[in-house]
Order: structure tokens, then sequence, then C-alpha cells
């Protein structure tokens, strides 16, 4: 994805010009056997590829050098792979003049292409296609690279991507070279793999052995990736997973591959936690009371691994990933790698013979922002994120020259406080560029590592992650729908492809607003902005976009099973659960205010929960079983604690009994309006009366938020039953300019609630109008005996009010004024990330601004805005992108101003209470997925106004502002952006 295209597919043109391209379909594919094994099995590989899309045999492939003298091959075109330093076939091309590898010659798992004519050493040969490797994975990298613009996507086993079908593929006649990758090791973390994996890999496999493991050694070097932490999860099956004993063929294989074995952040020298404790079932994991036999457990790790590519994580934690329980944790870790590297010493000859990385996790950062840690020059420094993808630190001063470079720890999942999430992908692929990006320019790139969990769900924040591996500038920041079109042309084709790449935006765009596992029934406002709805809305909309695809007559059947996985099912699952949390959220409010719709809301949510559990069962049960156990992972019930639910349950479900009648002192018809649930809603009240229901204190009860020309376009009011009378209703307003959606309808017990809409015809409203108009509501035909019809009467405010002067801007609604942060033009030392955040962007400084400042002072962003009444406290509410401080010397501020008033500057995030630990108020801004900084800005007169915000550093994300003239009412994305006058 993203490279120059190597091939040419049958057209007019090729087929009448084919005698001056190389046919590719039936070409020998020439390997040298003096290449390394991984070379090899690439351009097996490769052979199968060929067979996959032309649907046929295999292409032949020959691995012989011209040592034996001049190679006969089959027909007249030919593939030659090989590596430059290791190659004969290369070699004699070098010399006699017919290649030029001078592009990637000594550079990192690079390759170059070429077309050659008449190839020294191979009989009948008229032309060939060399990939010539700087080194093996390079020549690994060329030839998946082929594979992959053939029509091989590298999730056409994991995601039953059908190959494409091309009878004809012609090299295209050009010489190409590529970069070195952006990230010298890129790789995945496969982690807290039960039970989905787990079950998955046990029935289809038997262990985590050889026969899984290749299949993940092939995706990785088809996404161009080099290095894996092994499944390690603990406990199931007992003792739970680890890489090297699980199948004593597994490193070999590995290495066989071109894979770079690791092992996680707290497993050293290549010991899994599971092994110490089953072959020490009584030993103590602490070094303080178990040095001796700790020593020789890493000592054995490192034999282990000798004569294999591996990279070594040094230090410790303490039992099964926790902090160590001693009184100077810090000096503990600097013995251990003081003896590490004396065990290497020993082993090797010299220290820093083999790589090695110290993974900054947690607290071990901690102990090295203090200073307390002496890390020799050669190892790695692994930052991490906080596990839910923002990184809480990079290299600054010179830990950015380190002989061992630096690098990342990044989640795609975790399992962990504040709630763990590990079903299916809620990445923000917007925040995670932003994020890689920021990693990347202050030189943390060395070593990449992705928290991918099962794997199968991370299908595109992995693939999306490994294209930045590979060429941080192949994805810009407003380039998302460019990554998403391209995807969706590889995996499925070009007719589909739009449709496709528009649904994964808009589910990155929704999932950017929280995680799945993190939204309850309460998080969203079902009673302000109108925000559940419009949320649960949009993801229904999407799903019957999908499912509309899906069912088309012109979608393939063959791409059915990759569109279910990769396409159809996370949208549906999130559409299912977002929908039964917001039912859930109705049922309860339902409830408090005795409608009969409580049951229908508590029967939905459980048919929604049948739902899911159904569409998990037909994940299951897709291509005769395959993926069985992939998403059983439970996501409901996680309740006050981070660990995830055995089980999925849901709790809080109300009912209220529909054989009953309502007391007849409130009568039969229920009245809410919006953003109210009701004064005491579902007792009974002495202020009530036949006459005029609500008075007194229960006014509010029936009060809508005022409006006006400039806002909120409208407002509704719902009527319901609660009781066993059908009724009649209708609804009355004395002013002609008021319309209501409707005026008079049926409320059947049982049957929907009417929700009723109210708009304003301003052409018609009189200048200055500022009064509460009465919505009469009434039913007839009740026949309650001596009580009478329901009658109710809801209060409507409208001030007709006027900018009269010049003005550009926001204007002031419903007591505030919402602004997007993207809404103005930036000046130049700004950049607009429209796929970062939750609301309709970011704006951010740009890099090179930030490291400029003492040359040129950065400027303001300028947000005019207009209020018609003077306000005496009015608060200033700025929502920033869940940013973390990456430089301790350098924390994250910005600056406001409004009007001329003196200029404040404030940190986005406090110091931290301990070094190391996460920053207050983290816990639920990462979780919001926002920060929110609110500021006092006193008296403000009626009239136009100017708040003015500069971002001082790159990290600086800013989303949103909002003006709290008093009407800011609670929700979880705050008001809805404010009228803007252009």
């Amino acid at each position: 994805m993203f490279r120059p295209p190597l091939v040419a597919f049958a057209t007019s043109s090729t087929d009448q010009n084919s005698e001056d391209l190389v046919d590719l379909v039936g070409a020998t594919i020439l390997v040298d056997p003096s290449d390394s094994a991984e070379v090899r099995i690439a351009a097996q590989t490769l052979s199968h590829d060929f067979g996959r899309v032309t649907k046929s045999t295999p292409s032949p492939l020959i691995s012989i050098g011209p040592q034996h003298g001049d190679i006969d091959i089959e027909g007249d075109t030919a593939i030659i792979i090989g590596c430059i330093k290791s190659s004969a076939l290369i070699q004699r091309l070098l010399r006699d003049g017919q290649l030029d590898v001078e592009g990637v010659r000594g550079k990192w798992e690079s390759f170059s292409t070429a077309i050659v004519e008449r190839p020294a050493g191979i009989s009948a040969c008229r032309k060939a296609l060399v990939i010539a490797g700087s080194d093996k994975r390079g020549t690994i990298f060329g030839t998946y690279t082929l594979s992959e613009q053939i029509g091989v996507s590298p999730w056409y086993w994991w995601a039953d991507v059908p190959p494409k079908f091309h009878p004809k593929i012609y090299a295209l006649p050009i010489t190409t070279s590529s970069q070195e990758p952006s990230v010298k090791f890129r790789g995945i973390f496969i982690n807290d793999e039960a039970p989905a994996l787990t079950g998955f890999v046990i029935e289809k496999f038997g262990k985590y052995g050889t026969e899984f493991y290749k299949r993940v050694f092939e995706l990785l070097l088809r996404l161009k990736a080099n290095f894996l932490w092994p499944a390690m999860w603990p406990g199931y099956p007992n003792p739970g997973s680890s890489f090297f004993v699980d199948d004593n063929e597994n490193q070999k294989i590995a290495d066989q591959y071109g894979i770079v074995m690791s092992t996680s952040h707290h497993e050293p020298t290549q010991r899994a936690t599971n092994e110490w404790f089953e072959t020490n079932p009584d030993g103590s994991w602490s070094w303080l009371e178990n040095k001796q036999k700790i020593t020789q457990f890493f000592d054995e790790g490192l034999k282990r691994a000798e004569g294999f590519e591996s990279y070594f994580t040094m230090g410790m934690r303490g039992e099964y990933d926790k902090s160590m329980k001693t009184d100077d944790p810090a000096a503990v870790v600097r013995d251990v790698i003081r003896t590490q590297r004396s065990l290497i010493n020993k082993l090797h000859g010299c220290e820093d013979a083999v790589p090695q990385l110290l993974a900054l996790y947690k607290e071990v950062q901690g102990y090295w922002d203090s200073g307390n840690l002496d890390v020799p020059d050669d190892v790695t420094l692994l930052f991490a994120d906080d596990n839910f993808g923002t990184i809480r630190r990079l290299p600054t001063g010179n830990e950015v020259n380190r002989k061992g470079g630096s690098g990342i720890y990044y989640h795609f999942e975790y399992v962990g406080t504040p709630r763990s999430y590990k079903w299916i992908n809620s990445n923000s692929l917007g925040k995670t560029w932003h994020q890689l990006q920021e990693a990347h320019r202050r030189n943390a790139k060395q070593v990449w590592v992705f928290d991918v969990g099962d794997i199968k769900p991370m299908e595109i924040p992995l693939s999306f992650a490994m294209t930045l591996a590979w060429d941080i500038n192949s994805i810009s920041s407003n380039s998302l729908p460019d990554f998403f079109h391209s995807l969706a042309e590889r995996e499925f084709n070009s007719e589909i492809a739009p449709a496709i790449a528009s649904a994964w935006h808009e589910y990155d765009c929704l999932v950017s607003l929280r995680r799945h596992e993190h939204i309850e029934s309460n998080t969203f406002s079902l009673l302000h902005y109108s925000e559940a709805d419009a949320i649960v809305n949009h993801w229904q909309d999407l799903l019957t976009t999908v499912e509309t695809l899906y069912n088309s007559s012109k979608f393939l059947e063959e791409y059915k099973p990759a569109f279910f996985q990769l396409v159809l099912h996370p949208i549906k699952a999130s559409t299912i659960y977002l929908s039964l949390r917001i039912h859930q959220s109705r049922n309860q409010l339902w409830a408090l205010q005795r409608r009969n719709s409580t049951n229908n809301a508590a029967r939905t949510v459980l048919d929604l929960f049948d739902a899911d559990f159904k569409l998990s069962e037909e994940f299951h049960s897709l291509l005769d079983g395959k993926w069985n156990h992939i998403m059983r992972q439970p996501h409901y019930g996680y309740g006050d604690t981070w660990h995830a639910p055995s089980r999925d349950m849901i709790s809080g479900l109300c009912f209220v009994q529909r054989g009953q009648d309502s007391n007849p002192v409130v009568g039969q018809m229920g009245v809410m309006v919006e953003g109210h649930a009701g004064v005491r809603p579902g007792v009974c009240n002495e202020e009530s009366d036949r006459t005029h229901p609500s008075i007194r204190d229960l006014v509010p009860g029936v009060t809508l938020g005022e409006m006006t020309p400039y806002g909120p376009e409208g407002r509704w009011f719902e009527l319901y039953t609660r009781g066993t009378v059908t009724l009649d209703w209708e609804s009355s307003v004395l002013v002609d300019w008021i319309w209501l959606s409707e005026s008079k309808g049926r409320l059947v017990p049982g049957k929907a609630d009417v929700r009723v809409w109210l708009t304003v015809d301003w052409s018609s409203v009189p200048d200055g109008f500022d009064e509460e108009v009465l919505i009469d509501v009434r039913t007839k035909g009740g026949n309650y005996g001596p009580y009478g019809d329901d009658f109710e009467q809801i209060h409507l405010p409208i001030r007709h009010r006027r900018i009269t002067q010049p003005f550009v801007g926001f204007v002031e609604s419903d007591g505030h004024v919402s602004i997007p942060a993207t809404s103005i033009e930036a000046p130049p030392a700004y950049r607009k990330l429209p796929d970062v955040g939750r609301h309709s962007g970011a704006i951010g400084l740009k890099p090179q601004v930030e490291s400029e400042t003492t040359l040129d002072p950065i400027p303001f962003l300028s947000y005019p805005f207009y209020i018609f009444d003077g306000h005496g406290e009015v608060s200033l509410g700025l929502y920033f992108n869940m940013t973390l401080d990456i430089d301790p010397e350098d924390p994250m501020e910005y600056d406001v101003q409004i009007n001329d008033m003196a200029v404040q500057t404030h940190r986005l995030v406090s110091k931290a209470e301990v070094e190391g630990e996460l920053k207050p108020g983290w816990y639920h801004a990462v979780q919001d997925c926002v920060w929110k900084r609110w500021h006092d800005i006193g008296r403000l007169k009626a009239g136009p106004h100017d708040v003015r915000i500069r971002l001082r550093h790159s990290n600086v994300l800013l989303e949103k502002l909002v003006l709290d003239l008093g009407g800011v009412k609670e929700s979880y994305l705050g008001p809805p952006p404010s009228l803007q006058i252009t």
C-alpha cells in the first residue's frame, strides 16, 4: 500500500505490446540457494500467490545459482529474487553491469526492482523482473510488495480476503528503490489473548506452536514488520503460554522466517513469567530474596536464544507485571541490569553483543525520570503510552542521541485500570497518527511494538500503524480518508471501495467519542442537546448503509466473509452495544416517569442483549467455524472494577405495572419536555389540579429552553401513556408562527410515545418579542368518570433579538456559545487535524513552530463571539484532546486572553504527585478522551467579544471552546456548535 505500482494487468494496450513487457504469469521464480532460508520461504510464498491470483498452479520456483552453469527455465521470463550480500544471481548481474543497486546498498531492509533484458546465466530468458534486497529482510519485503501488488492482501488468510483474479500480469518497465523503513524494528505484542485467541488456537492448532506462529510470522512480513512479543497470558490453560517451551521449534521457525524475537516489557532475557512459576512453584519472584536462582533463570534464557536473532528485554518488574514490593525498587532494577549484562558478557564476550531494551513502563518510567536508573547507552529505551493510546513520555535532551536509540510500546487494547478494553477495535486512527508522528520526530524510532490482543479484531489499526512504521510520511494529517480508500481497494475492489472507505471513516469518527467498554447507560444525555439520540442514530444510519451494500446485487459473494469481518461485524456490534446502552437509559428514565414504554424499553434491551450474542455466534459459524472463539470476549458487566467480566451481564432494568391505571390526580397522559425529566416525576403532587396541573414549583418540569433566531432550530416535547386507557390528544398554540410537527393523534398503551417538534417562523415574530408562549395539550374521551380529561400547558420562552451591527463569528443561544476549534482560518503556525478528537477535529501547532518559538512568537487563535445580555459570571471551557506531557522539561501550556484583558498562561495537565505516575484527573479524562479546562473570566457586557488562545506545544490539541453564560447543560460532548455568522 502507498508504493509505486510495479505491475499492470491485462488491457487492450498491454495485450498488443506484450512482447515488450515482462509477462509474470508463469514466469520462473529464481532464488539462489546461498540466500537465507527467510528469502527462500518468501519466494515460495510468492510462487503460491501467483497461483492464487491466476487461479492456477503456483509459479515454477527454482533454487539454483550461476555457479552451476547456465540456468534453464520454463518460458522466456523470470522473477529473480535475491539479497545483494548473499545471492550469486544478483552479484553476477551486478558484475555484468546489468543491475544498479546503489539506491539501496548498505541501507536497512530496503529493496530495488528493475527489468533486466537477457539476464546473464539464464538460458532463453528474454526479460526478468529483479527484486534485490539490501539485506535478507529487504529482499523479503520486496517480494511481499510484489505479492500485494498482484492482488494478495497481507490479511488474505486472517480476514479471508480473496486474492484478486488476474489472468494476465505484466511487470512495468520501471526501476524503483525503496527508502529505509521509518522505524527499524516494527512489530506486535500478542497479549491478553485469553479467552478468545487462546480458545481459537487450541481448537485449530492444538497449542501456540509453529503451525500457528507461521501464520503470525507471514502476516508480519506481509505487513513489513519484523518483531514479535509472543503470547504469554497466564492461567488458561494452566500455566499459560510460553513461546519458547510451548513448541521447541517456535524459536527456530521464527528465525527461519526472519522475525526478531523478544519478550514483553516484564519478561526479561527471553524468559516468560509462566516458565518461572511452572519450574519454581514455590520460588519467590523477588530479586532480594531469590537473586541466585533468578540469575540462573536469566542465564538459561540467554543461552537458549544463542544463535537466534533476538532483542533482549532487560530489568524486571514484580510478580505478574506488577510493581516491586521493596523500599528501593530502582536500586533493584540497577542491580538486575548489571547482572544481566554480565551474563551477556560471559556468553558473548562483550556486554553490548546483542540488542537490548528497557521498557520504561508505568513505575519504571518514574525511576528513569527521577534519575535513579543508570542504563548503558547501547540499551534501547522503550517509552510507553498510558495503555489507552496517549504517549506518556518521549526522548528529550541527551536521550535523543543514545546509541541504542528509543522506541515506543503502544496499546490497541489493554487489561487494567480504569477499565479494560479488549473486545473489538475502538481506536481513533487520527489520534494514533498524531502520537506516532510525535514519537518519530522526537527520535523514538528504534522499536515500535503494538499491543494487539487477539490480533483478529485489530486488522485496521495494525495495518495503519505498520504503514506509518514503514513510511512515516505515507499518511498525512488530512489523508485518513485516502488511507481507508487504499485499504478498501486492496481488500475488496474499486467498485465498492468508496462505500467501504466511507464506512470505515465514519466508524473511526464514532469510536473516537469513547471506547465501547467505557460506555454505560448514563454516559450520553437523553435530556440535553439530543445527544444520545444523535449518536445512536449515526450508528443506525451507518449500519443501514453497510447492510444495504452487503445485500446488494453488485456485491460479489466471494467478498462477503471478508466484508462481514472487516466492515459489517464491527459496525453492527457497535450499533447493538450503543443502542442497548441508550435503551437502558431510556428504561430507567421512563420508569421514573411511570411510562408504559418502560417495559418496551426493557424488552428492547433484552432483545439487543440476545442480538449481541447471536452476532458473535454468527462470527463463530463463519466459514464452517473457522473463527470460533475469536469474538467470545465478554464486554457487558464491568461494574466498578477494571477486570473484564467472566460472562456478559446487564443490570438495572425497571418495569411498571402495565395493568394498573395512574392515580387520577396526575392523570393518564404524561408530558415531558426536552431538557427536563420532570419535577418529582412519577409521584403525586399536592400542587396539581385538574384545570392546570403544573403550577408553582412544577412549572420548570414543563418549561422548554428558550428559542431565538440564532438557535436552536427546534425544541421538542413528548406525550406518553401511564395507564391502561387509549387517549386521543390534541395540541394548540395561540400564535400562528409556532409550528408543531403534530397537533393531534392517539396514544395507545404499549405503542410508541409521541415526540412533537416545535419550530418558529422568525420572519413573522414581532420584533423585540420576549415572552413565554403557552402550548396547550389535552386529551379527550378518556372516560375517567368525575376526573375528566388530561390537560397540560407547555411553556416556551421566545426571544426575538437580532444583531444590528456588522459582526462575523459565533452567536449566543441557549445560554452559551459553543465554538469548534477548527472553525476559523488559523495562522500558518497552526495545522488542523480533521480526524483527531470527539468533535469536528482539532487544531495544534505545527511541529517546526514549536522548535522555533525563540525566533518568532507564536500567534494567537482568535474566536469572535457575540452575546446579547450582560453576564456577571462567565466561564470559558476548553476541550483538549487527551494528551500527556511527553517532555518533563517542557510541560504543555497554553495562553488565554479575553478581549484586551491580561494574557493568562496555564498548564494543560498538573504535575504528577509521584514521579512517573499519571497526572491528576487522568482516570476520568482517559475515558472521556478529553481534558476539560474551565476558566472564570468574570463579567462581560452585551455585544461582540473575542477569545484568543495560544498553544505552546505541538502535543496540545484544542478541540472546542464553550462560553458558559449560565445555560450550559450537563452532557458528555457539551453543547453543539453555535450559529456562526460568516
